[in-house]
């Protein structure tokens, strides 16, 4: 499988891991005081089904990135996973309801694809 297909499908499925697991957050309780309590609290919380979707979803990335590692240079590769940027941010807005994004925000999106096209293009 061509190089750039195998980093869009990690970083694709990295993207929505973060969203399952962000989702999945949002609807656990509080996680329980420092120490023990908040250990305990976050066990319970991986083990939800959203959060444990993303986890899974990170590891199936995680699958995909060994192939590009196997075929690639890192120093090619390992930017263009910046992209996780662009599309979280897609994303949040278009699945959390992440409204309130500021301009500077945007602007950095912008600047951080430019970079990856500069390196997909190298």
């Amino acid at each position: 499988m061509h190089t750039l297909l195998l980093v869009l499908i990690a970083v694709v499925l990295a993207s929505f891991g973060q969203i399952a697991m962000k989702y999945g957050m949002g609807l656990v309780g509080p996680l329980g005081a420092p120490g023990l309590g908040l250990v305990l609290g976050l066990i319970r919380a991986i083990f939800t089904p959203w959060v444990f979707v993303g986890f899974a979803l990170y590891l199936v990335s995680s699958l995909f990135w060994l192939m590009v590692l196997k075929q690639a240079r890192l120093s090619y590769v390992y930017p263009l996973i910046a992209s996780t940027y662009v599309i979280v941010l897609f994303l949040s807005w278009l699945m959390l309801g992440e409204r309130d994004i500021p301009p500077v925000r945007y602007l950095g999106v912008v600047l951080i694809c430019v970079g990856v096209f500069f390196v997909a293009r190298s």
